[in-house]
């Protein structure tokens, strides 16, 4: 598979599609791999009209792994990432689309280059991680903040950081009920697809821990995740779940609040990670934006 080397670091990444057709990066959240935005997915979309990239992050895949304490980086640094990956492969506009920690991400891809991008898609995200984090360490509810991650999802992290699986078999089990857990329980779980895409994950992990480094960002990049959307100006849809058990639709409405003129779209049944029942509506969102953008560069004519 290709490998970029770009903002010094070597970066993983596969395409599909047409080069000639709308680019649209494709973000996934934290400890991900770029895999974990399913192919079937990927495809489906370039038959849309647009030129797909779905990449590694640093620190998990095939990309460039660090250690943490001697090499600390910051969430600016993953934006910067995906921005020298777009350059790599000459891409000079492009749609963004990020899930989860994926969404600041493209937020502050957005920021950085407005003239470049033609509309961002944020999918399972928030403008604030605390409530997580707090409940991740055990802390207490800030009054009046935004809804905690979900109890049942907090056990299956903390049973999975505390005693981890010792075997391929039990490790790829484990993941994929984590996985069933972030679907949520209103739509079939695709367990058999599931539990292929995590084997390929543990298969082609370079170094099976560093992807855990990216809780550390989500901690240390609080401040940066409370004030990017409202920098942001470009056209912009947020998707929430009502099924998400992360983010809890608080956090959905709110990003959309703190983003100007965005859209904000609730998904009944969806959870916080892609499902096959919802490839269709996220893609209709994603082409709305597209839509939108082509009609407006028709009226400059």
């Amino acid at each position: 598979m290709p490998i970029a080397h770009a903002n010094s670091i070597d970066i993983w990444y596969e395409t599909f599609g047409n080069k000639k057709d709308e680019a649209i990066l494709l973000i996934m959240g934290a400890c991900c791999q770029g895999i974990m935005w399913p192919t079937e997915f990927c495809e489906m979309l370039s038959r849309e009209g647009f030129y797909v990239i779905r990449y590694d992050h640093r620190d998990t895949g095939q990309s460039t792994y660090f250690d943490f304490e001697k090499n600390p980086y910051r969430i600016d640094d993953m934006a910067q990432d995906a921005i020298e990956l777009l350059n790599f492969l000459n891409i000079k506009t492009f749609h963004l689309m990020g899930l989860s920690l994926g969404g600041p991400i493209a937020e502050l891809i957005a920021v950085n280059l407005p003239e470049r991008t033609l509309g961002m898609t944020l999918i399972a995200s928030s403008c604030d991680f605390r409530p997580g984090n707090l409940a991740y360490a055990g802390l207490p509810a800030e009054p009046n903040g935004l809804s905690r991650t979900s109890d049942v999802y907090l056990q299956w992290m903390k049973s999975f950081l505390s005693n981890p699986p010792k075997t391929i078999e039990d490790h790829v089990k484990f993941r994929v009920e984590g996985w069933r857990i972030m679907s949520g329980t209103k739509v079939p779980f695709e367990e058999d697809r599931y539990y292929e895409l995590h084997k390929e994950f543990l298969e082609r992990a370079r170094h099976p821990d560093s992807y855990l480094n990216h809780i550390k960002i989500c901690q240390t990049a609080e401040e940066t995740i409370r004030t990017i959307p409202f920098k942001v100006t470009v056209p912009t849809t947020v998707i929430q779940g009502s099924d998400d058990p992360l983010f809890p639709e608080d956090h959905g409405k709110a990003l959309a609040k703190a983003i100007k003129n965005s859209r904000y779209v609730l998904v009944e049944g969806l959870g916080h990670v892609p499902n096959q029942h919802f490839y269709r509506s996220i893609i209709d969102q994603i082409k709305s934006i597209q839509k939108c953008h082509l009609e407006s560069e028709n009226q400059l004519e």
